[in-house]
């Protein structure tokens, strides 16, 4: 054994001294508690869409009262007739439609207490639920409005609410019976609108038949405003769903833009698929694509988030179809979609461990702080709810589910603080 020397002796004494000392002091601040990983956010407030079997609902308010369960009956809400949707902007939210079924168009909510209240709404009473729309930011907004003119895009002050002018695809009409610009698509990376283009013709179906079976894309040049191109994808039909329900995502990290063509969902051909427009491009990506039949057909895809070389989305677990009383005695509203992760370069799929969600909310996934959050509302479970997911480790946790509350139609989070 190693002996101590008298100079190793008076260090060790030193040391305890100077130990004791500091632990005397009255200006010793406590220990750091450990953080508690399963401790709510106090600066986050929590925006809850919830809904009932005719699609009313309301938007509440979660800041302290929020919780792992949740009970919304005695919580102060702003009533909807249409509670599906809604999306966060800077921090601001906005929604399709306004509190009553009748008024149709874009609203803007603010904070007034512990609710929601209306904060200015743009009308288009044509449209039915064919309001699609785009904020920017604050001071840019875009949206489409039949009655302004089909191959027109409106442009809007998020602010105040005002429509200030409108960028105009009129150039690209072929003499359709039914033509858009702007309805299903609405998007924009480095300065450019992504505007979905259709020719065809219109039933009683809310998804448009078209004259040659290709979905196209126009890019305007909001620098120069021209439009510097259309692209097209064969083989491929009718992007998006709902005119409000978006399905495109741009991945932040790689910048690359996702599409889906959910195709004909009367006879399911041509098949749902999910295509790419790259970083830097203005032209579909002619060596990608995602198809519905490498994962379950009959089937479509309806819902995506694109995040770092990954597309998240909902694959049913049995085929299915929206019209047509389902395939196999399985409707399309049941409890099938399984979400799942999907590798663009390797085209896997992995199932990510929450319930299979039953296609009431059309909300897609979002990400915040490291994490990213889904919904699920599952009838045989009595489960309705929010996941969230580590990209980078794997973890899956329940964020909340709601008690007694109905379905959870949208969820989504804002800084407490601003």
């Amino acid at each position: 054994m190693k002996k101590l020397t008298f100079n190793g002796i008076a260090a060790a004494f030193l040391t305890t001294f100077l130990l004791f000392s500091c632990s005397s002091d009255d200006n010793t601040q406590e220990p750091t508690p450990p953080v508690n990983p399963d401790e709510l956010p106090k600066d986050e407030l929590w925006v809850i869409f919830n809904g009932t079997e005719k699609w009313a609902g309301g938007i509440y308010a979660l800041g302290d009262a929020k919780s792992r369960v949740m009970d919304l009956s005695a919580i102060p809400f702003y009533q909807l007739g249409y509670s599906a949707g809604g999306r966060v902007v800077d921090n601001v939210l906005y929604k399709k439609d306004g509190a009553l079924a009748s008024e149709v168009g874009l609203s803007k909510y603010k904070m007034e207490g512990n609710k929601f209240a209306a904060d200015g709404f743009i009308s288009t009473p044509n449209n039915t639920y064919e309001t699609n729309y785009l904020v920017v930011n604050a001071a840019e907004g875009y949206y489409w409005d039949s009655a302004a003119g089909g191959l027109k895009v409106q442009k809007f002050n998020p602010q105040t609410m005002q429509r200030i002018g409108e960028v105009d695809f009129s150039s690209l009409s072929d003499g359709s019976s039914y033509e858009a610009a702007g309805q299903l698509i609405l998007a924009k990376r480095d300065n450019k609108l992504y505007v979905d283009i259709q020719h065809g013709t219109r039933s009683t179906a809310w998804q448009v038949k078209p004259n040659v079976e290709k979905v196209e894309i126009a890019v305007y040049d909001l620098t120069t405003n021209k439009i510097e191109g259309v692209t097209s994808y064969e083989g491929a039909t009718n992007l998006g769903l709902f005119a409000d329900h978006v399905l495109w995502s741009l991945d932040e990290v790689t910048q690359d833009l996702y599409v889906i063509a959910v195709g004909d969902m009367t006879v399911q051909k041509p098949e749902s698929k999910i295509l790419r427009i790259k970083r830097g491009e203005i032209k579909f990506d002619p060596t990608f694509e995602l198809k519905i039949s490498d994962y379950q057909y009959p089937s479509d895809f309806n819902r995506i988030f694109a995040h770092n070389n990954k597309v998240y989305t909902t694959i049913s677990s049995r085929p299915t179809s929206y019209y047509g009383g389902g395939q196999h005695g399985v409707s399309y509203r049941k409890d099938i979609w399984y979400w799942n992760e999907i590798d663009v370069h390797t085209k896997k799929a992995t199932r990510l461990d929450m319930l299979p969600d039953n296609f009431y909310s059309y909300q897609n996934p979002f990400y915040h702080n490291g994490n990213i959050y889904f919904i699920s509302n599952n009838s045989e479970e009595n489960f309705a709810g929010a996941y969230q997911y580590n990209p980078k480790t794997g973890e899956v946790k329940e964020t909340f589910r709601l008690k007694g509350s109905g379905r959870l139609m949208g969820f989504h989070i804002m800084d407490k603080n601003k």
